[in-house]
């Protein structure tokens, strides 16, 4: 008799209240001893049997799984490794140098792993045992009630559960913390682990809030003077956030009016990032005066201190809002005045593309629906023009006047 099957007989007749008399001779050993010798070994035990003996399964759950049929499921269940630990050790894989994304193969972002980080704090959170889950728990049941709650814990020690639903660009990031983990388990712990289906959900369009030019001077006379020539960078170059912080002494060429954005010495969004980038008269004022106030060498940051940390940089950037009166506007939206302004300047989408740094037209398409004055009234003009002009009966009156000529 199979050793699990033995097992099961006798916890059956226990459970019954009767004497346990096997239809055969009992076996003294579930798994038959074996002399040691120098050519033979000792067989492993069952899968079942071991974990019993490491006091991962209990002789009751081995019962019911049985009689249920589930004896697969049972055993990869306690397999599968805790989540807090292994959680913990892909989150530090993530910030050391093998830590290289299979998609990008390049390292990961401090804020990414971060966010991941944060994503993997909400899933703790809705898993009923917390870290002490397995793996086997991340089912696509799991996901079907994360994804139906849309609700993950926020704040500090005590984790409350957020009033406000998870938006869809939120759900999709939590879901890719979940995806990339899992990776990792089968790719580089060799873990046997099920993937569920991680479906992305339709995000809404981006919203675009750029200033006017009324708006951008009256934030240039509310700024403080040591941080307009970061913020002009931003505004006058298009560049993002993390590209104006990594910028070094080297990258700021005052004689040839270019700012270069490379990846020699940062992590930059993608390929098409690597650019170059004019400096036009207002921000060459702007930083022709940092320079003068610092002194910072061909390999010193030119934005050290203060400007590397993203809590001062919107502190400054949202007191600077409150004196100028402009509402609703996050330091990013400084990248998007460069864009709509120099779309409705009339540059080129091609052109427009390069200076922003995007991978497709289809990410820079956003910037020209807000500049449709700079061809509205001459398009205008012409379909006006068109939808007053005849041109059959133009061309019959031309053919008449051509046949009385020649008669």
């Amino acid at each position: 008799m199979d050793p699990v099957a033995q097992l099961v007989e006798q916890r059956t007749f226990l459970l019954r209240g009767s004497r346990y008399v096997p239809e055969s001779p009992p076996r003294l050993h579930l798994v038959p001893l074996i002399p040691l010798s120098r050519t033979r070994r000792v067989p492993p035990c069952p899968p079942l049997i071991g974990l019993l003996a490491l006091r991962r399964l209990t002789l009751p759950d081995l019962h019911d799984a049985f009689i249920r049929g589930e004896l697969e499921q049972l055993r990869a269940g306690a397999e599968s490794p805790d989540l807090g630990p292994l959680v913990d050790a892909w989150l530090a894989w993530l910030r050391s140098p093998a830590g290289i994304s299979p998609r990008t193969r390049r390292r990961y972002g401090s804020r990414t792993v971060e966010r991941y980080a944060v994503s993997w704090r909400g899933f703790f959170e809705v898993l009923p045992k917390g870290r002490a889950n397995t793996t086997a728990d991340l089912t696509a049941g799991f996901v079907a009630d994360y994804r139906a709650a849309r609700q993950r814990a926020v704040g500090g020690r005590k984790r409350q559960r957020s009033v406000k639903t998870l938006a869809p660009a939120t759900l999709n990031r939590d879901f890719a913390a979940l995806g990339a983990f899992l990776t990792w388990c089968r790719d580089v712990k060799g873990l046997r682990v099920d993937r569920p289906r991680l479906g992305r959900e339709r995000e809404p369009r981006g919203r675009v809030r750029w200033l006017s030019a009324a708006e951008l001077a009256a934030f240039e006379r509310s700024c403080p003077a040591d941080w307009w020539p970061f913020f002009a960078v931003l505004f006058y170059t298009g560049a993002r956030l993390g590209e104006a912080q990594g910028l070094r002494g080297a990258d700021v060429l005052m004689h040839a009016k270019r700012i270069t954005i490379h990846e020699s010495e940062r992590r930059v969004k993608s390929q098409e990032s690597v650019r170059d980038l004019p400096v036009p008269e207002p921000l060459e004022r702007g930083l022709a005066g940092h320079f003068a106030r610092s002194a910072v060498g061909a390999g010193d940051l030119v934005f050290a201190g203060a400007f590397q940390e993203y809590a001062a940089v919107r502190r400054v950037w949202d007191a600077t809002c409150q004196t100028a009166k402009i509402s609703e506007a996050t330091p990013h939206d400084a990248r998007h005045t460069f864009g709509v302004h120099a779309a409705q300047a009339g540059v080129p989408i091609v052109r427009l593309q390069k200076l922003m740094g995007h991978a497709t037209p289809a990410m820079t398409l956003r910037y020209m629906r807000h500049a449709p004055e700079a061809y509205l009234d001459e398009d205008a003009g012409k379909i006006a023009a068109h939808m007053q002009h005849d041109a059959e009966a133009e061309a019959r009156a031309e053919a008449a006047r051509t046949g009385l000529h020649t008669a």
